[in-house]
């Protein structure tokens, strides 16, 4: 805001109607300014209101109406994957100085609590208000009771501005850079409840728990003797060589978790992705398990487990004492990265499957042996027009032509009747075929044409007959040629 005042309390720009250039206006503003509110110097003018303003004035603004400062701005708060819609701001008098202290919600419903120190941005706290994920529609201060009224499509959410008894440790109290919060020595309080006297510490700026928490953190490993540790342990007892989980949770979302465990224990566990340790009991042994939150130097412990295994039980046979160790029937095994509902609940469809291919392929069989008997007749005429793929159709015959009286080599004349054709109808549409009478080689006939029609050319000609495929051929002199007999 103080950018906003100084570009409006200063110079004004001025447009050169020739070249429509901006330039800077260096000459006098006239009184009152334009822009500025009415105050008593201009009442004393006789201007009560913005509407009595002289005309010299209504023209400056109408020629004047750009500044010549210019203000540049840069985002406050920039959180990647996050839309934020609402936002209030209060201020708030911490133990050394006023802080701003945003509000702002996002449209997930959520309500991020953030301050800027040292010209950066700190998330302070991330509050989830609602039970499914709704934009924050309005915010409403009540900076008085120092609470927060925040409403979405669905429902209203009251919020406190501050809530130390979060915070259980000093060192807690510290980074978390609450200015509502301030460490009293035993608990982190809020600070408009301090008193005129009191030497309560804050460190909103660097966070320096070294200094103010010093030896008051009962959380320190290196404060603590081994006994003391052990007496905090939390005892675990499962069977021997089976798995169990550790879980360890962080109170600050800026800090890293570190496990701490002996040697030997090294090559029996697992850590998950989410921080966990997934440890296996070792028979006759107890091992311990530290988990440890750091953050800009200060250590926490967060959870401490010593793990130790069932001890065996013996049952007498009647051939010894056997070693085999007892494990109750409700306890499993969980795998690392298993969970107990899927290792217990797993189904398979592995029959289901069988079954609905045995169906499909019975029912492709019966359909192909319904379209094989439907069209048994057309494949039966298939199946005999390829018995003699080189025979084709004998062409009907053309009726009124005159047949033969007696055939010239003296037989019968056959039931069919046969027409003339000439050479070249004769080799198209000949069939082949057994005769319908018996030769050999042996009988093969040949005669003599006893016509009077004879050839001039020729003096005698003979009709030879093959067995194999009746089909005449006359002898006409020494010339061969096919004709109809």
């Amino acid at each position: 805001m103080a950018q906003v005042e100084a570009a409006f309390s200063g110079r004004y720009r001025e447009v050169n109607r020739e070249t429509q250039q901006w330039y800077t206006y260096n000459h006098p503003v006239p009184e009152p300014r334009p822009g500025a509110c009415v105050t008593n110097h201009a009442r004393q003018m006789g201007i009560q209101s913005s509407l009595h303003m002289p005309d010299k004035v209504l023209n400056f603004v109408k020629d004047h109406f750009l500044m010549d400062s210019v203000i540049r701005s840069a985002p406050l708060l920039l959180k990647r994957s996050v839309r934020y819609t609402q936002i209030a701001v209060h201020k708030i008098q911490g133990m050394e100085r006023a802080y701003d202290v945003l509000f702002i919600g996002t449209d997930d419903g959520k309500l991020h609590k953030a301050i800027n120190v040292n010209d950066k941005m700190h998330i302070i706290e991330e509050m989830v208000l609602f039970a499914k994920p709704q934009p924050v529609q309005h915010i409403e201060l009540d900076s008085q009771r120092g609470l927060l009224f925040v409403s979405s499509y669905s429902g209203l959410v009251e919020v406190p501005v501050a809530n130390c008894s979060n915070y259980l440790s000093c060192g807690e109290c510290v980074l978390s850079r609450d200015p509502y919060c301030a460490w009293t020595g035993r608990l982190c309080r809020d600070v408009r409840m301090a008193p005129p006297d009191s030497h309560w510490q804050q460190d909103v700026e660097e966070a320096h728990t070294t200094a103010i928490c010093n030896s008051t953190v009962p959380f320190l490993r290196s404060a603590r003797p081994a006994a003391s540790r052990a007496s905090r342990c939390k005892f675990i007892t499962v069977p021997a060589n089976t798995f169990r989980v550790l879980p360890c949770k962080l109170r600050s979302n800026l800090a890293q978790r570190k496990w701490h465990y002996s040697d030997s224990a090294s090559q029996f566990l697992y850590a998950t992705p989410e921080g966990n340790l997934v440890v296996v009991a070792q028979t006759d042994r107890t091992e311990t398990y530290e988990c440890w939150s750091e953050e800009e130097g200060f250590r926490q412990l967060l959870a401490n487990y010593c793990v130790r295994a069932e001890p065996r039980q013996e049952s007498t046979t009647l051939i010894g004492h056997s070693r085999t160790p007892h494990v109750a029937q409700e306890e499993t095994i969980i795998l690392p990265g298993e969970s107990r509902s899927e290792q217990a609940h797993t189904k398979t469809y592995w029959n289901e499957l069988i079954v609905v291919c045995a169906l499909l392929a019975f029912s492709l069989v019966v359909f192909s042996l319904f379209i094989i008997y439907r069209n048994r007749d057309h494949m039966k005429s298939v199946l005999k027009q390829g018995e003699c793929p080189n025979m084709q159709q004998k062409k009907p015959r053309i009726v009124g032509k005159p047949t033969e009286s007696l055939p010239l080599n003296g037989n019968t004349i056959p039931v069919s009747t046969s027409d003339h054709k000439g050479y070249q109808t004769l080799n198209d549409n000949y069939i082949c075929s057994t005769p319908t009478h018996e030769s050999s080689p042996e009988n093969s006939k040949s005669f003599s044409e006893a016509s009077d029609r004879r050839p001039l050319n020729v003096k005698e000609s003979h009709v030879e007959y093959s067995p194999t495929c009746p089909r005449p051929r006359v002898r006409l002199g020494s010339e061969i040629k096919d004709s109809i007999v």
